[in-house]
């Protein structure tokens, strides 16, 4: 009887185990590190790995993470989102562009909205319902560009000339400028799925996402501002100082964000790039240190719980748009770029290979989907019409998807456009150290 008992009370705790919310995370945290670790053998990036095993075991799989648990802890992607942000904007400083401004900005603004036009404009074509929230979401998403196999390219390559010089801040400034635009059409998007059918008006479109950057910008510059103040007052202490000054403006960031319903990515990218451009060199490098340090175990919570909420029998039925998707924005890239080139009478080099440099796409594409896919569930919640359930995983699936293809080609394409410019060399790349 005794034997009974206790088998009887281990699966009454087993069955329980979803009602404590530190249990959850322990589990979320041990399930997405043996999804890193298997996409890493995969020579596929972490952040693969934890959206597909958080997919596997999630409500739509083996439903070990629950739906009441995702619930439970939304706050933490909320967090992610915010911290990832943030990231970014430490990424972004403006004295890349000291060197080929208007080179640089010109060619970027000019690929990047020539590929929201073409992918917006296909999906228009192969999208009967809410035809228009998808073109608008996915268009801003296809403009950003990861920057890693390109860095990885120059680092491990020793690359040098013009595509180098021109590749280097573009990356960073692609991002910036998909982020704003991804800030600007989404509440546009989201509005036109709740609001089909009805008259609009350019006021009430327009009027409320250019309010929502407005403010992001406004309040991240002023947090970033005291938080700068704050490090550079503490200059001389210790890492766990300056951690806790960051994550104190951060939490402070996300948290008004969240509560003023603006972007929840716009607002910490914009802190971000404040501490990139006004601490000194010393101190941007210890404060990037420290933000890796704590980013990456929010990353791997923030990934797996994502996956988690992917409806894992949208795959069969996305093969168009998918498809779509990942074909028109490598056409978005290279036409844009190509024709941005020929205006500014670029070298030849420079028209051929530079928009094939820019296909890899990765985290910041996610972020943006993930996003997509949270405001979504808000406006099911809202009207109780799971349609909009539908369209942030449709979205989110979608980028995971064509994250995984330019991935497996993406690091291949980048050096073969280096090869073919004939910018790889031996020599120590001192010449453009500044640009990395």
């Amino acid at each position: 009887m005794i034997i009974h008992f206790d088998l009887l009370t281990s699966f009454w705790i087993f069955d329980n185990l979803h009602s404590n919310v530190f249990i959850d995370i322990a589990l979320l945290v041990a399930i997405g590190i043996l999804g890193g670790k298997v996409a890493e053998f995969f020579h596929l990036p972490r952040v693969t790995g934890y959206i597909i095993i958080g997919m596997i075991f999630g409500p739509n799989g083996l439903n070990m993470f629950n739906t009441d648990m995702i619930a439970d802890l939304k706050p933490l992607k909320v967090l992610g989102l915010g911290f990832i942000g943030y990231n970014v904007g430490l990424e972004v400083n403006f004295k890349m562009l000291k060197y080929n401004r208007n080179a640089v900005v010109f060619i970027t603004l000019f690929q990047a909205i020539i590929t929201f036009v073409l992918v917006g404009g296909a999906i228009l074509l192969f999208v009967d319902e809410y035809a228009w929230t998808y073109a608008l979401i996915l268009g801003a998403i296809a403009t950003v560009t990861t920057p890693a196999p390109i860095v990885a390219c120059i680092r491990s390559y020793h690359t040098k000339g013009r595509l180098t010089q021109l590749l280097c801040p573009m990356i960073a400034l692609d991002d910036v400028f998909g982020v704003v635009l991804f800030a600007f059409v989404l509440p546009i998007a989201v509005y036109l799925a709740g609001h089909t059918g009805e008259t609009l008006t350019v006021a009430v479109l327009l009027g409320k996402p250019l309010l929502k950057i407005f403010f992001s910008i406004g309040i991240g510059v002023i947090i970033g501002l005291v938080v700068e103040r704050f490090i550079e007052y503490f200059n001389k202490g210790d890492n766990i100082t300056i951690f806790l000054i960051i994550v104190i403006g951060l939490l402070l960031g996300i948290g008004l964000s969240y509560m003023l319903d603006i972007s929840t990515i716009l607002l910490p990218l914009t802190i971000g790039t404040v501490l990139s451009n006004k601490l000194s060199f010393e101190l941007r490098l210890q404060v990037k240190s420290i933000s890796e340090a704590f980013i990456l175990p929010i990353l791997l919570i923030f990934f797996t719980l994502s996956g988690a909420e992917l409806n894992i029998g949208l795959l069969s039925t996305l093969e168009r748009i998918g498809f779509t998707y990942i074909l028109v924005r490598v056409i978005g890239k290279i036409v844009g770029s190509t024709s941005a080139a020929f205006i500014l009478k670029e070298e030849s080099k420079v028209k051929k290979y530079l928009g094939a440099a820019l296909i890899p796409q990765g985290g910041v594409a996610i972020d943006m989907a993930i996003l997509a896919e949270i405001r979504f569930i808000q406006l099911a919640q809202d009207t109780g019409n799971n349609d909009y359930v539908i369209i942030g995983s449709t979205v989110l699936t979608v980028i995971l998807g064509a994250v995984l293809i330019y991935k497996v080609f993406g690091e291949i394409i980048v050096k073969w456009v280096f090869r073919k410019a004939n910018e790889i060399t031996t020599d120590d790349h001192t010449a453009h150290s500044h640009l990395v």
